[in-house]
């Protein structure tokens, strides 16, 4: 098992509030400056036209 699916592992294993935690935590972790993440969040509203009906077979995947 690799270091990647141990840290997925690990993750699964925690509870939500743990998970939410470790969401917020997570950027300084990976050491994403705040203008990335930024920028990472203002370019999530231009993907929202995948939100849809027609498309959400594509999201099981």
């Amino acid at each position: 098992m690799s270091s990647v699916q141990k840290i997925e592992a690990a993750i699964e294993r925690l509870d939500v509030r743990q998970q939410i935690q470790l969401l917020h935590d997570l950027p300084a972790k990976l050491k994403i400056s705040p203008d990335d993440l930024a920028s990472l969040k203002n370019a999530e509203s231009a993907f929202g036209f995948w939100d849809n009906p027609d498309d959400a077979i594509y999201d099981e995947r």
